[in-house]
């Protein structure tokens, strides 16, 4: 029988809360923006943000998911679509420079964050690479390329809503990595792997490549 932390629990509720994350968005949308062009992006911004959920939730993330993980991570991706739709409604800006400059950091913080995560589950699925840690491909330039994704993708989110306002998410997320997720998964990779973590740390940095 499952465990409560292995169980499909957790991973609902990280599905429901990014269902009601994106009705949400729909709710507080960008309906009176002027352009509907810039509508029509971060509406499938959110939309396709919502299909990657999905399929880290179910695909790429073999470890188990905790309740308070859950309720975490779903928490804060409602508190996204709703601020991201809530700012782009009451926007009447048009399309600029600023717009394809977010449409380029959404689409490649999205492929940052997904290829990471496949790579690194298709290294995992090897019987040779069990128990060993994953250093290759995207994890050659940071530790952590998937949180760097993130952080770029939703900086392209918030240029494309065209207020400044939205890039509190970036900026808090952002935060969050660098004091609180990368040190605690940082903590746990040395426990677990030891030396091999080490080894690889002290040339990989740990954010943003040749940075932190």
């Amino acid at each position: 029988m499952n465990t409560p932390e292995t169980s499909s629990g957790p991973r609902a509720v990280l599905t429901g809360a990014d269902i009601l994350g994106a009705a949400a968005f729909l709710v507080f949308g960008p309906i009176s923006v002027a352009s509907p062009a810039r509508a029509w992006l971060v509406v499938a911004f959110s939309l396709v943000y919502v299909l990657r959920v999905l399929v880290t939730t179910y695909v790429t993330v073999q470890r188990p998911v905790t309740c308070a993980e859950a309720g975490l991570v779903g928490g804060w991706m409602f508190v996204i679509h709703a601020t991201m739709g809530f700012v782009a409604a009451h926007v009447s800006a048009v399309l600029d420079g600023w717009t394809v400059l977010g449409v380029v950091l959404y689409v490649f913080g999205s492929w940052m964050n997904t290829n990471s995560e496949l790579q690194r589950r298709a290294w995992k699925a090897r019987p040779e690479n069990a128990g060993h840690l994953y250093t290759r491909g995207l994890f050659r330039w940071c530790r952590h390329p998937n949180y760097l994704g993130d952080t770029l993708l939703f900086t392209g989110f918030a240029a494309v809503t065209g207020s400044w306002v939205a890039l509190v998410i970036p900026a808090i997320m952002a935060a969050g990595f660098v004091f609180a997720a990368i040190p605690a998964l940082d903590r746990r990779l040395q426990e677990h792997y030891g030396e091999e973590f080490l080894a690889w740390a002290a040339k990989t940095r740990r954010y943003i490549p040749l940075v932190w």
